[in-house]
C-alpha cells in the first residue's frame, strides 16, 4: 500500500459532506474590455440608428418639433418683443435666428449617457427610470443651450461662436457625466447590504 503524500499548500482534504458545505463563491464581474466593449457596442447601435432616420420625417420631427419649438415658444416667453418663429430646423426672428443642423439637438450626449447606464452594475428598473430621467435632462439643458446660444448670436457673434463650438459641447457632456455618476451613487446607496458570512 503506498503512502499519500500531502498536498503542498493545503491544510486538509475535506470529505465530499464537506465540499457540499463550502459556499459557492461569488460569481466573477466583467472584465473593463467587457464594459468598454458593451459601451461602445451601444453607443454605436444608436448612432448607427440615428444616421439611419436623421434626414427622414422622424429627424425633422426631432430637430424640428421637439427642438425648435419649445425653443422659440421660450423665447417668445423670455422677449415677446422678439416675435420669434418656428420653421423646421429654424428660428426666424428679426436681427437674427437660428438653423438648428445636426448635431445641435443633443443626441450624442444622450447617446453617451444611455449607453452609460445600461454599462452601469444597476437594476433593470434604475437603468430604465436613470434613461428616462437623462433624457429629460439632455432636453432640457439642450433647450437652454439653444436659446443662449439665440441670444448670443444678436448680441455677439465672437461669444456665440465660442459657445458653440467649444462651451455648449463640453457642457451637454459635462451635465451627462455628473447626472450619471449622480445616478450611480443614488442606486447604490438603496441597494441592500449583503450580510457577512
Amino acid at each position: 500500500m503506498s503512502e499519500i503524500k500531502p498536498i503542498a499548500g493545503v491544510d486538509y482534504w475535506p470529505n465530499a459532506d464537506e465540499w457540499k458545505k463550502q459556499p459557492t463563491p461569488p460569481p466573477k464581474p466583467p472584465s473593463l474590455i467587457f464594459h468598454a466593449i458593451l459601451f461602445l457596442l451601444v453607443f454605436t447601435i444608436l448612432q448607427v440608428g440615428w444616421l439611419l432616420v436623421r434626414d427622414n420625417n422622424f429627424g425633422h420631427f426631432i430637430r424640428g418639433d421637439l427642438t425648435v419649438k419649445p425653443s422659440v415658444s421660450l423665447i417668445n416667453t423670455l422677449s415677446p418683443s422678439i416675435h420669434a418663429s418656428a420653421l423646421g430646423n429654424q428660428i426666424k426672428a428679426k436681427g437674427g435666428g437660428l438653423v438648428i443642423k445636426l448635431g445641435c439637438e443633443g443626441v450624442e450626449a444622450l447617446f453617451i449617457l444611455i449607453a452609460a447606464i445600461v454599462n452601469a452594475p444597476l437594476s433593470r428598473m434604475a437603468k430604465l427610470n436613470g434613461i428616462l430621467w437623462g433624457t429629460l435632462l439632455i432636453f432640457v439643458v439642450n433647450q437652454a443651450r439653444i436659446v443662449a446660444l439665440f441670444y448670443a448670436f444678436r448680441a455677439d457673434k465672437s461669444i456665440f461662436h465660442f459657445l458653440h463650438g467649444t462651451v455648449a459641447p463640453l457642457m451637454l457632456i459635462v451635465i451627462a457625466g455628473l447626472f450619471f455618476h449622480w445616478w450611480i451613487v443614488k442606486n447604490s446607496a438603496n441597494k441592500p447590504v449583503a450580510e457577512s458570512v
